[in-house]
């Protein structure tokens, strides 16, 4: 189910905390709510099902920016990485031409995986075969990649792979937040929509009150109570016609 707006989301909030505020602090509405059974232990409770809504709204607002900011730093880890494989790969092809041996061991005889766990797995067997292997190792040194430069572009391949298991998580966080924040707003609602309709019976001769509660009060008649005497007028006219004919 797609989360509420947010702004939605605010003023639920900010009409829940209006309504038990002001229920536990004037000095009048106590009395009259707690006749129908909301006593203040009963006005606790629902405070604390409002604050667990508060904070799991809040919960979730974190982990949506965690989770943009992972996927940022994923990016990045990616695009770093995959310079670093194809700035070796390049070389290592230009330097190891027409060794198929040579290439097949650092999974140069085929192109580059799209996924992410075939992509690591292969920059992992790129740069570990070449240092396990002096001869290719001693060629590859001799076009800048000694063993410090090797080591520190392939951190390269392995913080993307992190960054990748990072943004999982914070996905997942996400998703977890999402459901906690719908629970906590389900059962506040829940609350509020029944203790909204007792008030209105416990608090009916008094307006003023209800109105501190953000429960709108109908001062005037509607257009259907108005033209309610009309209609009914004209009813009878027409079942005097029709029964004279």
């Amino acid at each position: 189910m797609a989360r509420k707006a947010k702004k939605t989301i605010s003023n639920m909030l900010k009409d829940a905390k209006l309504a038990l505020t002001n229920s536990m602090s004037d000095p009048e509405i106590p009395g009259y709510v707690s006749l129908y059974g909301y006593d203040l232990t009963r006005l606790n409770e629902g405070m604390a099902l409002y604050n667990a809504a508060d904070r799991a709204v809040n919960a979730l607002a974190a982990a949506i920016g965690g989770q943009k900011q992972a996927t940022e730093e994923l990016l990045k880890a990616q695009k770093k990485a995959i310079l670093s494989y194809q700035d070796l790969s390049k070389i290592a092809k230009t330097l190891l031409k027409g060794d198929e041996g040579a290439l097949s061991k650092l999974g140069l005889n085929r192109r580059m995986p799209r996924t992410t766990a075939g992509f690591t797995a292969a920059g992992n067997i790129l740069f570990d075969n070449i240092q396990a292997d002096p001869a290719i190792k001693a060629k590859l040194a001799t076009r800048g990649y000694t063993e410090e430069k090797s080591a520190s572009e392939r951190a390269n391949i392995v913080a993307f792979d992190q960054a990748d298991t990072a943004q999982e998580a914070a996905k997942g966080a996400n998703r977890n937040a999402a459901a906690e924040e719908a629970a906590a707003l389900k059962k506040l609602n829940d609350w509020m929509a029944e203790y909204r309709k007792i008030a209105k019976i416990a608090l009916r001769e008094k307006k003023n009150l209800l109105e501190k509660l953000g429960i709108p009060v109908r001062s005037t008649r509607t257009a259907a109570q108005r033209n309610a005497g009309k209609k009914a007028a004209a009813t009878r006219a027409m079942n005097k016609a029709n029964s004279a004919k």
